[in-house]
């Protein structure tokens, strides 16, 4: 190795250290990473998952990138910045998507151009309409962390990590106390913007649909920094991966995967000038790799479902034909992924493609809010009309059907398992499951006989030999 290499080794190293001393923000311990000359990488907490926000030095004013959502966490990192840097004109602030953790500090940066893609400001107007539910919420779940904080044993990780956690939570609830408004973006775009700030370049691109319907990409060539907000990450950090856990398309939230698939294709054109990928929140590490892994991904289920759906297959043949074990072993222990994830991407993705609704998800909706039989069963015709508007599946009744049991709704519950077993009379799962909701409900003779007609399917079914045992025990006992 010469001795410029060497040279360029210790500066990358010098570069990239991260310090936490003994300052603090609100309690918490402060992170403080210089990632390239004039770039800036904070967040705070060891143990909490949270949003590791940018800053950059421009000729044109300080860009920071993201918000903690705490507005007096973010007021101290800012101060923070502005020492580190040695200068306070802040000019920009880019969201990276809707969610609170990122665009709750917005006011902090009031007096900045804030930018962003143009649904954040629909997507801050959901999460507001939510403010009394979350602060029962949060007011239940902090009452729960005390406790659980007393048993602890004040010097286990265990302890520091729950003590961080119910820190950000009281921030949290202190904040939706005060009903402080929302600032949305100020300047919005739809596709690709770019923020040319002499020396700094900001390229913006959409890639909506896998977090929230308004991700965005922000590329600094200058840095060779590609940020990626929530939406993927291949490493974990910690074991509370937070919002980087799951890598999936969100159900009935607005998408357009070919022009996705277009502005990834384009940001990996530029993968020899990436130097680091950085996503939203600290505990979580991409590479160029895992990126192009996730993308090829959902090209995959995109560019199949589309093919399968013109051949007249079901949804159900696709989900078998795309499961995560036999399409995408490579990904089956993979950060993001797991096969009930997978399921829900190609759920969504073949209703996005067909245009067909969710029976099961139509069905729960209607049990959930009392909704008349006649109405179910109009939903239940339709798969006999020429071209149905829903699509029939198995796993999804069955999931909802356990959904209504945990609701402590069992009646609603035997509904939706009874319908599984109308539509699918060779499936041994869906009589044990009707079994279960039965006996819920107290109805035993109905249970065994359920019971019963799933072994003839599956005589080695564990469940259901184990349950028709107890009921017959029961029944000998009395």
């Amino acid at each position: 190795m010469n001795a410029r290499t060497i040279l360029t080794v210790v500066v990358s190293l010098v570069i990239a250290v991260s310090w936490a001393g003994a300052e603090e923000i609100a309690g918490l311990p402060l992170h403080v990473q210089k990632i390239d000359d004039g770039v800036l990488r904070l967040w705070v907490g060891d143990h909490i998952s949270s949003t590791a926000i940018t800053a950059f030095a421009t000729d044109k004013g300080i860009v920071v990138v993201d918000t903690v959502g705490v507005t007096e966490i973010d007021t101290g990192l800012r101060r923070v910045i502005a020492r580190e840097l040695g200068r306070s004109d802040f000019a920009f602030l880019i969201n990276t998507h809707e969610h609170p953790d990122h665009t709750g500090g917005n006011s902090v940066y009031a007096d900045c151009t804030i930018v962003g893609h143009e649904l954040v400001a629909a997507g801050m107007a959901v999460a507001a309409g939510h403010r009394d539910r979350l602060l029962t919420w949060q007011t239940d779940r902090i009452a729960e962390q005390e406790a659980e904080l007393k048993t602890l044993d004040g010097d286990s990780p265990d302890s520091a990590a729950l003590a961080e956690d119910l820190a950000l939570n009281r921030l949290l609830l202190g904040q939706l106390e005060t009903s402080q408004e929302s600032l949305p973006p100020t300047l919005t775009f739809s596709d690709r913007m770019t923020l040319d700030l002499g020396d700094t370049t900001f390229d913006l691109s959409y890639i909506g649909g896998m977090h929230t319907a308004s991700d965005i990409a922000v590329f600094v060539p200058e840095h060779g920094l590609l940020l990626t907000g929530d939406t993927m990450a291949d490493v974990w950090l910690t074991d509370t991966p937070g919002c980087l856990a799951s890598f999936m398309v969100r159900d009935r939230m607005a998408h357009d995967f070919p022009r996705w698939l277009a502005n990834w294709d384009r940001l990996l054109a530029e993968r020899d000038r990436i130097t680091t990928l950085l996503p939203g929140h600290w505990n979580g590490e991409l590479s160029i790799a895992g990126a192009e892994a996730r993308v090829e991904y959902v090209r995959t289920l995109w560019d199949g479902i589309t093919q399968a759906a013109g051949e007249g297959m079901t949804m159900a043949e696709v989900q078998t034909e795309y499961r995560l074990d036999v399409r995408f072993p490579e990904l089956v222990d993979s950060p993001g992924f797991n096969p009930q994830l997978n399921f829900a991407s190609i759920t969504e993705l073949w209703r996005e493609i067909t245009s067909q609704a969710s029976a099961a998800r139509t069905i729960y909706t209607l049990l959930d809010e009392g909704g008349e039989d006649a109405e179910i069963r109009k939903v239940l015709a339709d798969r006999d009309s020429e071209s149905p508007g829903y699509f029939y599946s198995e796993a999804e009744f069955n999931a909802y059907g356990y959904a209504l049991l945990q609701q402590d709704k069992a009646d609603a519950a035997v509904t939706m398992f009874r319908i599984n077993t109308e539509l699918f009379p060779d499936s041994w799962n869906v009589y044990d499951s009707l079994g279960e909701a039965l006996l819920r409900v107290g109805d035993t003779d109905a249970a065994r006989a359920m019971y019963e007609k799933s072994l003839t399917l599956n005589p080695e079914s564990p469940t259901g030999n184990e349950a028709l045992k107890t009921i017959r025990d029961g029944a000998a006992a009395s």
